[in-house]
């Protein structure tokens, strides 16, 4: 409660003074109930609000206690304390949920990209290029997959993908082969068929658009760029 208490009397500034402390609790003069009364219900409303926040990032959490907003003030006040003890858990409890989330997809995406990677290294063993569309990729994956890719294809690479009405592409030329073909080249003139754009460097280069329907079309299009 002194945590609250404290907080209350800082944001409603006005006619209080300090008086002497008595077991630890702060004994306030004037009008500084009914302040801390009126903060201690602004401050469960943005209590909730956080805690809805953290909600949307991981539903399952525990619920907030619930804020009585009719009890004496200096319960009111102990209830805010509480109600920010819990959030704090909560806080540092969804941070660490992200973090094990975030690790968990990552390598989850390295092994789904050394999966394809492997396959396309299959299937176009002896090419001088690979072409291929990748099903339900967005940009982060075709890039895993062509950091995947390189180590086993010498040649110009290009994927295409396309995941919750988006289209990605993009283009990876080993340096040697940078005075024939050009990765942002390719990527100028395939993303407009998907209707969007992109660009980068000579050696990688990516792009995106929302016309996924002519995605064939970027392919096709690279295919003539890279004979």
């Amino acid at each position: 409660m002194q945590r609250a208490l404290a907080t209350a009397l800082r944001s409603n500034t006005g006619a209080r003074t300090w008086s002497s402390w008595s077991a630890g609790t702060r004994r306030i003069e004037a009008v500084a109930g009914s302040a801390a009364e009126a903060w201690a219900r602004e401050e469960a409303a943005r209590q909730q609000e956080k805690f809805e926040a953290l909600a949307r990032r991981k539903p399952d959490i525990a619920p907030l206690p619930v804020f009585q907003g009719e009890a004496e003030t200096a319960e009111m006040l102990k209830q805010i304390d509480a109600r920010a003890a819990v959030l704090e858990k909560l806080e540092d409890e969804v941070r660490q949920w992200e973090k094990k989330t975030t690790k968990a997809a990552e390598a989850e995406l390295r092994s789904r990209a050394a999966q394809i990677a492997n396959e396309l290294a299959r299937s176009h063993e002896g090419q001088n290029s690979c072409i291929a569309e990748v099903p339900d990729a967005d940009g982060k994956l075709l890039q895993a997959v062509v950091d995947a890719l390189k180590s086993k294809f010498n040649g110009p690479i290009f994927l295409a993908g396309a995941k919750d009405g988006n289209g990605s592409l993009i283009a990876a030329v080993p340096k040697e082969l940078t005075a024939k073909f050009q990765a942002n080249k390719l990527i100028h003139q395939t993303a407009p068929i998907v209707g969007g754009k992109g660009g980068g460097r000579a050696e990688s280069a990516q792009g995106a658009g929302k016309d996924v329907s002519k995605i064939a079309g970027a392919l096709a299009k690279a295919r003539e760029l890279l004979s």
